[in-house]
């Protein structure tokens, strides 16, 4: 089993999409109630809003095959691993059934316990689980990762071995947690991921779910009623990139909930931002638009009252924009 895969899926899933590389999510218990958007919070909405679109798409990293990731907050990250699928489910599927099997981290101290059940050998079949458990797993690479991930395959049909194949998992998170030097990182909840490589090098992927809490130093973030959906069209060069969510985000970096929706699909060539797309963020009465004007510039327009005119334009560059909060 390849422990190490494991710890880069838990690594994956706590990244963050913001500028600097940090967590978007952060300690408190979030607000609840929906708030006026206006000309002094309106970026700020427009960004952890659309930091949820790109944390949302991350989660499906967790489901390993595809190794889709949000660790940029430029997209390009969407299929970063998407060229050997199949590496972690040929791994799992060869040990029928398997655990509690307790290995060392590599290179480092604590423990991954790996345990689960394949119905038939060397392929997955709807109801076939997986455990995967950290114990203080520190594999000497600044992080220690504790916590509980399980997977429940819903679908499966392809072949893994040609790595064309649509897959589908329900995932619960409990209590995840990622501890640095200058930050600890905790996830809980819950996703179902699906992955489909059937017409590679184009990859889709979709993940939604019923709640997903994230928490750092800085604060907390909770998005609720969450779906996304990306895909990868790896027959370009450079490849193109699509995203497209929707939900609701609840941060303690905002002073209430909102919610976001895709207007227009994102947009972008790997390795750069999207070069299209809008981002529809209502709140209480008001809304916050997002509109990608290239890939280095972005609009946000404020309509504080409701009346479907913005009463507030700022354009900003991508840097500015996803750099522009605590």
């Amino acid at each position: 089993m390849n422990r190490a895969r494991f710890s880069l899926l838990a690594a994956a899933l706590l990244t963050s999409a913001c500028g600097d590389g940090g967590s978007t999510f952060g300690g408190a218990e979030p607000v609840s109630d929906s708030f006026g958007i206006d000309s002094s919070n309106g970026v700020a909405a427009a960004r952890q809003s659309y930091e949820a679109v790109l944390a949302s798409g991350g989660i499906a990293e967790i489901g390993g095959p595809a190794g889709l990731a949000s660790a940029s907050p430029d997209g390009s990250a969407i299929a970063r691993q998407a060229s050997a699928p199949e590496d972690l489910v040929l791994d799992v599927v060869s040990l029928i059934p398997f655990g509690p099997d307790v290995q060392p981290c590599l290179g480092g101290t604590g423990t991954v316990t790996l345990s689960g059940d394949v119905a038939v050998p060397g392929t997955l079949t709807p109801g076939d689980a997986f455990r995967i458990e950290y114990d203080l797993c520190d594999e000497g690479q600044g992080e220690v990762i504790d916590g509980l991930i399980e997977l429940t395959v819903r679908d499966f049909s392809g072949d893994f071995i040609l790595g064309t194949y649509l897959l589908s998992m329900n995932a619960d998170i409990d209590t995840l947690r990622v501890v640095t030097a200058t930050d600890a990182v905790t996830v809980d909840g819950d996703a179902t991921i699906t992955l489909d490589t059937v017409d590679t090098p184009f990859i889709r992927t979709g993940v939604s779910g019923e709640q997903i809490t994230q928490s750092s130093n800085a604060g907390t973030e909770t998005m609720t009623g969450y779906s996304s959906s990306q895909t990868l069209d790896g027959n370009q060069n450079p490849a193109e990139y699509t995203m497209d969510a929707s939900g609701n985000v609840d941060s303690t970096r905002l002073p209430g909930a909102v919610a976001y929706s895709t207007e227009t699909t994102f947009r972008g060539y790997v390795p750069a931002y999207p070069r299209e797309g809008s981002l529809v963020v209502l709140g209480d009465n008001s809304s916050a638009r997002l509109v990608v004007l290239d890939d280095s510039n972005v609009r946000i327009e404020i309509d504080s009252n409701g009346d479907g005119t913005a009463d507030a334009v700022i354009d900003m560059t991508w840097e500015e924009f996803l750099n522009s909060g605590p």
